[in-house]
This record gives C-alpha cells, sequence and structure tokens, in this order.
C-alpha cells in the first residue's frame, strides 16, 4: 500500500512538473504571438508614415515647380506649400488624441486580449 501511494505521488508529481512546464511553454508561445504582431504593426505603420510624408514632400515640391512655371513666382509656391504644411500639422496636433490614441489603444487591445474575447463568446 505504501509503495504503491508513494508511486502514485511520484508520478503526480512528474505529470505535474510536465504541466507547469507545458504552461510556461505556452505562455512563452502566447507572447512570442503578441510581440510579433506588435512588432509586425509598428514597423508597418513607420514604413506608411515614412511613404506618406515622402508623398506629401514630393506632392508639394511638385506644386511649387507648377506654381512657380504658371505664375512666375515660385516664392509664393514655396510659402503656399510651407503653409499647407503649417495648417496640417495644426490639424494633426489638434486631432492627434482622438485619430492617434484612440486607433493606437484599439489595435493593441485587440492583440492582446484577443483570446479573451473568443473565451466569453464561447
Amino acid at each position: 500500500m505504501s509503495r504503491n501511494l508513494s508511486d502514485s505521488i511520484g508520478e503526480l508529481s512528474e505529470a505535474s512538473r510536465k504541466y507547469i512546464q507545458t504552461r510556461i511553454d505556452m505562455v512563452k508561445l502566447t507572447m512570442l504571438g503578441k510581440v510579433t504582431q506588435i512588432t509586425t504593426y509598428l514597423i508597418s505603420s513607420l514604413l506608411l508614415t515614412m511613404a506618406g510624408a515622402l508623398i506629401l514632400f514630393f506632392g508639394l515640391a511638385a506644386f511649387v515647380a507648377w506654381y512657380g512655371q504658371v505664375y512666375h513666382d515660385y516664392l509664393t509656391g514655396l510659402l503656399l506649400a510651407v503653409g499647407i504644411l503649417v495648417f496640417l500639422t495644426l490639424l494633426f496636433l489638434l486631432l492627434k488624441k482622438q485619430l492617434i490614441t484612440s486607433f493606437v489603444l484599439r489595435k493593441y487591445s485587440s492583440m492582446l486580449f484577443e483570446d479573451d474575447e473568443e473565451e466569453e463568446l464561447l
């Protein structure tokens, strides 16, 4: 009886260790997936922001060149382009919280808590 009990406790101990190790591995894999999603989102957002900035600046440079050729006044075209940049910057600063913060918060929360939402549906 004592031998059977000690064998059972040994098996239970081994099963518990395997279970804990499996849970730790599952948490590691889950965190790896989340970190990968967040890193991918950050890199793609950075690339899209840089591409958008390049498009904006080349578009404004083209506007300055067009304005200078049509109206023979490059300085006024340049001042108009700078005015557009100042306007867009002020608009961004005023709407930053509504546009950026809420979007990033929703995106990260959907990445981090997607498993919780799936469990609530079940």
